[in-house]
Parts: C-alpha cells; structure tokens; sequence
C-alpha cells in the first residue's frame, strides 16, 4: 500500500463519496490512487481549484457531510486560498487535500513549491504538512475528525510527493499505525455542556421578556436545531429574524416569521428588532452588518458553541456556550406558553416607523418585484425541497428577503467572507448533494459575479448536472455602486460595463447548454418552462434594474 492509496482508504472509511479537484504533477500519486478507487469515490474536475473548492463547500452545506478537495503544489494549492477563507468564515467542514515537491525539495525554491500550510494558517481551523510516512495516517484521521467537531471549519493537510509514493508494504493496515488514534496533542472538539443553572437563567428571562425576539445565526444551520426555534417560538410566541446564514429558519408564511435582519434586511424587520427588551440570540457571532442592531441597552441572550465568539462584538446578559439544538431543546420545557405573539407580522410599513431603524433600504423595491416576477415562479418550478445558491451582491440579498422559502437549511451563500464566485462552484456541489434526495438547485447570480466563475458552465456539462442559473443582469456592480452612489456623491468608477456586456444566452449555448435571454416577466416564465422540460442546464439572463 502506497501513502496515496492511504489517504484514499481513509476517505472511503469516512463515508466519502465524492471529491472535487484538479490534477496536476506533484499530486498524481494521489490522482492515481483514486483511480484504483473510482467505484467507491468519485471525482469531479472542475475549470479551476477555486472552483473545486466553493463545490466542496457547497456540498459539505447541502449535504451536512464533509466535503474534500484537492490540489496540486504551488498555483494548484494558492488557488485554493479564497475557497478556504470562506469555508472558514462560515464554519464548513472542508477537507483540502494539497501535493507538495518531495520532502529534501522542501524550502529549496523547488518548481511549483508553496508553504501553504504557512499561507493557510489564519484561515484554516487546522493544517499539518505531512514530513514523515508514520505521521500520514494518524494525520489524515485528526485531520477529518476535526473539520466535523465542534464549531466545523476547514483543514488542510499538505502532503509531499514522496510521502505520496511511500511503500507501507502489502502487510500494513489501516489503524495498526502507532499514532493512529492520538489525538492527545488536539484542542477539545466537543462544545461545552452548560449547567442546569445556566439553562434556567435563560427560560426566566425569556419568561418575563415583555417583547422578546429570537435571532437565529449561522450555527442553527450547524446544528440543525431548525425544530427547536420553531418550537421556542411557536409555543412563546416569540418573532424570528436571522442573519444571512439562516435565512429560511421559519416557513416564508409563518407569521412569526419575519425574514433578514441587519444592514440588508427589512427595514420593518430592523424597526421591531429594536422594540424588542429581550432579544434571544442563537448561533450567531455579531458580524458588523448586524451588531449595530444589538447597541442599546437591553436583555441580549446569547447561545453559541463557540466560547470565544460570546461577548466578543455585544455584552450578553446571560449566555451559554454548547451546541444549539441541545440547548434549545433543555430550555423549552421550562418556557412558558404564550397566547399571542407581541407584535404581527407585518406586511405592510406604514404600520411600523422606519425612521428610527438608521436604515437604507437598496433591494427592497426591486426585490418585492423579482419575488413576484422570478422567486414566487422559481419556487413553484422547483418546490420546497430545492437549494437556493447565490452569489454575492445586491441579488444576493434580494434573494435573502424575498425568495419564499417553506424548508429550512436551502439557502446557501458566502456570508462571512462575501466570496464573488462562490456561486456556481458551490451550486454544483450542492446538487451532486442535492441528488442524494432529489432536490433541485437554483444559482441566483449577478452578472458581475457570474463573469468570476462561468468557466464552471463546462463542469456542468462534463457531469451531466442539471442546475437552474438566473443572472440577475443590471449590467454593473450593483452593490458597490450603491455604495459610491450613498457614500461618495455618485462619482461612479468602475462599477458598470459600458461597452463589454457578455451574451450569457450565447456562452451558455457555447458550454452545450441551455440558455435564453429575458427582458420581461413573460419572457422569464417562457425560458423557465423549457428548463422544466429540459434535460440540461440551464442559464436565463435576466436584464433588470437596481
């Protein structure tokens, strides 16, 4: 057994079943191996690592299971840096598999050399470069263990090409190696278990909350503790708001639902937000696009199962480190009943004074529109159990608001890092995930996003993987020009495409897809029924204003 046929055993044993990647010479070992192994593992090549990268984050999201990528040395492994930071930034467990040159090459400026565990290390929850045959196993099996427990995050395990070829012998065994099972050097992975008294401090203050609100983070959708905060709620009758990461937390017709909170949500959201004397914070880390929300003075309840995110941004009255779903589900029994919620849900702002929230609203007229125009249809094309990816930019928070989610866990997005690109790598990823249960995709895009990754048309193609693209096309940046257009006078630079605008419909056809232009809602609905029809990909660019 070879060190590569190793790290490819490893895999199989931890339930992998699909990678993504690119080859490349240092890292052919490896490639090699998992060609022997084709039938357990399968591997999809997409145009670039960063791309293979956001498909292993999108996965690992829609799957709830450990997403691998792989690399070659130098350009191969530096390309996987932005996919890293955001895996990292939202807390997705990735494994990235890099090649190195052979060990006595290592710091002799070797062709397509890279410290990438140096590189990585800020934005990796752990990483290792492998110097020693014996270290490989034990390596690779912290390496996974880790990327799942806890707080999840992405790690990185750097392999030189020797170790790759190392000959274990036909005799050797997997776990037989000494180190195999030590984990003694490892932080602790599990989240803390707070005590009963914790707990009950938590249940009295949303007790005697006379307007209590619940912010669901990023770490609901970790944990899955999707029925313990609809089950807080609806037996409290609390309002529920979350930040980008948990959008959908409650069906889009919950009346105690009340969508996106922060600088991008709902200015009606932000009014009751702050209304609110107790605010019930679940899995969320204060980001600066939400914390200001949370400044004056009142009872703030924080739960998260990271230690060191917990009065970090905001003061929090009472706290409790642990996961989510565990907690959540001790302090519902010892909640009281509520017969009706403090306040409705309301669908319209004359109702709520929205001056006082110091909010802009830049996707709230044009999002009300798509929701009628593209989501609402999208959504009954695709039904509840589809994924909606996006991209980054003023689309994406038109989607964040506005699409009507009835299932929790299907809106996938670069929050922490804002990753333009991430969208159609991590779409794809999702639907290989998606598959498993039949679930549809949608990528929901920008046109200036979508520049950044449409190479990954080809992936598509190659795989025979059916997803829905909607470029969301204003022909600029519509985010960043509506920053120059609020905070810098209008002097407007570089945020719009005066001369080059692609024809998606045409690069679409040219990848072998399928692709339509639409100018109207009409034209829209036309393009989105031959998609439904269809056995294809398919991209409908939409042309529309900010």
């Amino acid at each position: 057994m070879r060190g590569s046929d190793l790290i490819v055993r490893i895999l199989i044993e931890s339930g992998v079943k699909v990678c993504f990647g690119y080859p490349g010479s240092a890292v052919m070992p490896l490639y090699d191996a998992l060609y022997r192994h084709r039938r357990q593992i399968r591997h999809i090549r997409t145009a670039h690592e960063q791309g293979a990268a956001h498909a292993a984050d999108g996965y690992a999201r829609a799957s709830g299971k450990l997403g691998v990528c792989i690399a070659t040395s130098g350009p191969g492994a530096t390309n996987l840096v932005t996919g890293i930071a955001t895996a990292f930034a939202d807390s997705v467990p990735v494994l990235f598999i890099t090649a190195n040159v052979n060990l006595d090459e290592i710091g002799t400026d070797s062709f397509q050399e890279a410290d990438i565990a140096g590189i990585t290390l800020p934005i990796t929850k752990y990483n290792w470069t492998v110097r020693s045959p014996g270290k490989l196993e034990s390596t690779f099996r912290k390496a996974v263990m880790l990327a799942m427990k806890g707080r999840p995050g992405p790690v990185l395990v750097d392999v030189p090409r020797d170790i790759l070829e190392y000959d274990f012998g036909r005799g050797y065994k997997t776990g037989s190696g000494t180190e195999a099972g030590d984990f003694s050097e490892m932080r602790s992975p599990e989240p803390g278990n707070p005590s009963n008294e914790t707990v009950e401090a938590l249940a009295r203050a949303i007790n005697e909350a006379e307007r209590p609100f619940i912010v669901a983070g990023g770490g609901v959708r970790i944990s899955g503790a999707w029925d313990e905060i609809a089950a807080l709620a609806e037996k409290a009758k609390i309002p529920v708001a979350t930040t980008l990461m948990a959008c959908g937390a409650l069906p889009d017709g919950n009346p105690l639902s009340f969508g996106m909170a922060g600088k991008y949500g709902s200015p009606e959201t932000a009014a009751l937000l702050r209304e609110a004397d107790t605010v019930i914070c679940v899995g969320m880390r204060f980001s600066n696009r939400t914390h200001e929300s949370f400044s004056d003075d009142r009872t703030i309840l924080h739960i998260d199962s990271d230690a060191s995110e917990v009065n970090k941004n905001v003061a929090a009255t009472v706290s409790a480190v642990g996961d989510a779903k565990e907690i959540l589900a001790r302090i519902l029994p010892l909640v009281n009943k509520r017969r009706s919620a403090w306040t409705k849900k309301r669908e319209n702002s004359g109702d709520i004074n929205c001056e006082t929230s110091g909010f802009s609203d830049p996707v709230g007229e044009t999002g009300s529109k798509l929701r009628k125009d593209v989501f609402e249809p999208v959504a009954r094309t695709l039904g509840g159990d589809a994924f909606v990816v996006t991209d980054v930019g003023l689309h994406q928070m038109a989607a964040a608001r506005f699409y009507p989610f009835e299932k929790p866990g299907r809106f996938i997005t670069s929050g922490g890092f804002g990753t333009m690109g991430f969208g159609l790598g991590a779409a794809i990823g999702s639907s290989l995930a998606a598959g498993e249960n039949g679930s549809g995709v949608v990528l929901f895009t920008g046109d200036g996003s979508f520049r950044m990754d449409l190479t990954e048309l080809s992936t598509l193609r190659e795989n025979n993987v059916k997803i829905l693209v909607v470029v969301l096309n204003n022909s600029s940046l519509g985010m960043v020009r509506d920053i120059q257009k609020n905070e810098f006078g209008g002097r407007y630079i570089a945020t719009a495409a005066q001369k080059a605008v692609p024809d998606f419909r045409r690069i679409a056809t040219a990848y072998g897809l399928s692709g339509f232009t639409a100018n109207t809602p009409e034209e829209f609905k036309k393009a989105l029924e031959s998609f439904a029809n269809g056995k294809r990909s398919c991209v409908i660019d939409y042309r529309i204003k900010f």
